[in-house]
């Protein structure tokens, strides 16, 4: 077994997004990740975007499931409950993202685990945080935007607050997971000592807003939401997305200046400091969206190259997939499903490792695939009612 966490094993309790991202990151580093569903598993294998299905299995379950082994138990049955608290002596990490205290209540909450493994290191991920006026409320990406202000900073001026094309909060939650999980991996290896770890979708986001925060909270002003297709309102011209002959660029920091060189514009010369280049936004806007419509994407992005300003053409998914750096990166996996009776196409793992690489070692498995290898039907007898 391959990965540099070949080592861990970890217990399972996620559902929906940001858990299941934040294990399947860890089972793509090698660790060996049991994931414990209600019978006829949990609730993204019956929900996900569009409705769209492959080999029986909702997309967004596959997307976050691949590396992992499923049981499915009734997590409400106290024998259920006891031999799990068995396995967790040879466990090392636990993640759930129940509401705050379900957990608990079905005799799996921190002190439980502790008590079976003073060593475990129990990862609790939440909506809004464990305690506080939101903490029993649902917590959900959109939701999050929305409340955490990010989604109001979204969109052009007279435009209603506009949400991102993906989970965004979700996924960096789930990186926050897999931070803390590693940090408490690596206190625990010089001191010997378990603990606790939570985070929350909210903080999360909160968080995530650190330089557009610490401008407001030492300014106390914000930026007006532009007209023009800035790409962002804290931004300084050029910056901004502009349409071609044939589609659109993005243009990130570059000083006017050098902008001026690379299209023998010499009017853009004139914004020679950051205060012209920022009061100057939607004049410098203007005159470059004229330009740029006189010419394909490809001829604009060879042309700035070669001066070395930041550019990228704006893809569609269709352009992304034939992308030749995509290829170069394998960013794409083939991963089975069950017991390897089909497969599906997916993003594979960003990380590169020298000597212990990420790897297929299980696909996604069907719901309780696995259940036999950690309970015997002793165990569950007389289990009935779903969690």
């Amino acid at each position: 077994m391959s990965g540099p966490l070949s080592h861990v094993r970890v217990l399972d309790f996620t559902a929906l997004v940001q858990g299941p991202m934040a294990t399947q990151l860890l089972g793509d580093l090698g660790a060996d990740v049991i994931k414990f569903e209600r019978p006829g598993g949990e609730w993204m294998r019956s929900w996900g975007i569009l409705n769209g299905r492959s080999h029986g299995e909702m997309d967004s379950f596959l997307a976050f499931n691949r590396n992992k082994r499923s049981v499915a138990v009734d997590l409400k049955d106290p024998r259920v409950a006891e031999r799990i608290l068995e396995l967790a002596v040879e466990a090392d990490v636990v993640v759930e993202n129940f509401r705050p205290g379900v957990m608990a209540r079905l005799g799996l909450g921190y002190e439980d685990f502790r008590a079976a493994n003073p060593q475990i290191i129990y990862a609790s991920s939440s909506g809004y945080g464990q305690t506080g006026p939101y903490s029993k409320r649902p917590g959900q990406d959109l939701l999050i935007q929305a409340l955490s202000g990010l989604m109001f900073l979204t969109g052009r001026k007279h435009e209603p607050p506009t949400a991102f094309g993906v989970g965004i909060t979700d996924q960096y939650t789930a990186l926050h997971i897999v931070i803390g999980i590693l940090a408490a991996l690596a206190h625990r290896t010089e001191t010997g000592e378990g603990q606790k770890l939570e985070v929350d979708l909210f903080s999360c986001t909160v968080a995530m807003q650190q330089q557009e925060l610490t401008y407001y909270l030492n300014h106390g002003t914000l930026p007006e939401r532009a007209e023009e297709n800035l790409g962002s309102v804290w931004a300084t011209a050029p910056f901004g997305i502009y349409a071609t002959a044939d589609g659109h660029i993005a243009i990130a920091m570059t000083p006017c200046p050098v902008l001026a060189a690379a299209l023998d514009l010499p009017w853009l010369e004139q914004f020679d400091t950051l205060d012209e280049m920022v009061a100057s936004r939607a004049e410098i806007y203007s005159g470059l969206s004229e330009h740029f419509r006189g010419d394909t994407s490809a001829r604009w992005i060879e042309v700035l190259l070669e001066h070395d300003v930041w550019c990228a053409p704006v893809q569609t998914y269709e352009q992304l997939v034939e992308d030749p750096q995509v290829a170069s990166n394998e960013m794409f996996w083939d991963v089975p499903v069950g017991a390897g009776e089909a497969s599906f196409r997916t993003p594979g793992s960003p990380f590169r490792f020298s000597t212990t690489p990420a790897e297929i070692r299980y696909g996604v498995p069907r719901a309780g695939q696995h259940t036999s290898e950690f309970f015997t039907e002793a165990d569950l007898s007389g289990a009935g009612t779903e969690a």
